[in-house]
């Protein structure tokens, strides 16, 4: 196995090859091979996923330098490390599937970035600097442990898809309706007691806000609907501790949808 893996990182750097495939190799550490000389100056993509890595390395962009692309799904990775940010040039980062614990402040330095994928981690919260990545387009945080979401999330003004669910938020921050970009919201299997609708989100073509506390929020995500004309609410699941409020959501929900 070692022989092969020192056989596809050579003949990627003789043939400057653009994208290498590295998944499923059963990795506990980066490849030294990947690291020696003078690196693989014209790797553009690179694809670890479904490996046993637990740490990247500090020298990653001086031996990376043009890295686009950069896959790690699906291996043990704690701490997203503060080599990260310079990686100048990366556009996509895929780092789900992992046990995460803490994203460096450095990240947002990926001026870049476009799509960050931290699903399925154990994040309790995300830095500020996240709000710096002004060409992100997607960001998938969710099934992690978040409370609020990064405070000066606003500032991503290229953001159009953010995906927030199965996490312990408990509201829809308002800041989040100065995103001009922002085509779809889903924050379901969170604990939201409230919407902002004071603060219509008018360019959201679809809206998914389930997993509400009260039923009076139920009903504020039928008038919200109702009011801004999104496209889709889907999947409105109810978490109530009595009967009579699921009576009266599944009452609220029929009236909305079928009587409006």
């Amino acid at each position: 196995m070692a022989s092969e893996l020192c056989k596809t990182i050579s003949e990627a750097k003789l043939e400057r090859h653009k994208n290498l495939f590295l998944n499923y190799r059963n990795l506990h550490h980066f490849p030294l091979e990947l690291l020696k000389d003078e690196g693989l100056q014209y790797l553009e993509r690179l694809y670890m996923k479904r490996n046993s890595l637990t740490t990247l390395p500090e020298n990653l962009a001086q031996k990376l330098p043009n890295l686009v692309e950069l896959y790690l799904h699906s291996n043990n990775i704690v701490v997203v490390p503060e080599a990260i940010g310079s990686l100048v040039k990366l556009q996509f980062l895929d780092l789900s599937d992992n046990a995460l614990e803490i994203v460096c402040p450095e990240i947002g330095r990926l001026r870049s970035l476009r799509h960050l994928r931290l699903a399925n981690n154990q994040l309790k919260y995300l830095p500020a600097e996240v709000g710096d990545l002004r060409e992100l387009q997607t960001l998938d945080i969710s099934t992690n442990r978040l409370i609020t979401l990064p405070e000066r999330l606003h500032m991503c003004l290229s953001l159009q898809y953010l995906t927030a669910d199965r996490n312990h938020l408990w509201c829809v921050p308002r800041h989040l309706c100065q995103l001009p970009s922002l085509n779809e919201l889903s924050m379901a299997g969170n604990r939201l007691a409230f919407l902002p609708l004071e603060s219509i989100l008018l360019h959201l073509s679809m809206a998914l806000v389930a997993a509400c506390r009260s039923p009076v929020c139920v009903m504020e995500i039928c008038i919200f609907h109702r009011l801004i004309g999104i496209r889709y609410i889907l999947t409105v699941a109810l978490h109530f501790h009595c009967t009579a409020g699921y009576v009266l959501c599944s009452f609220v929900l029929y009236v909305f949808y079928f009587k409006w």
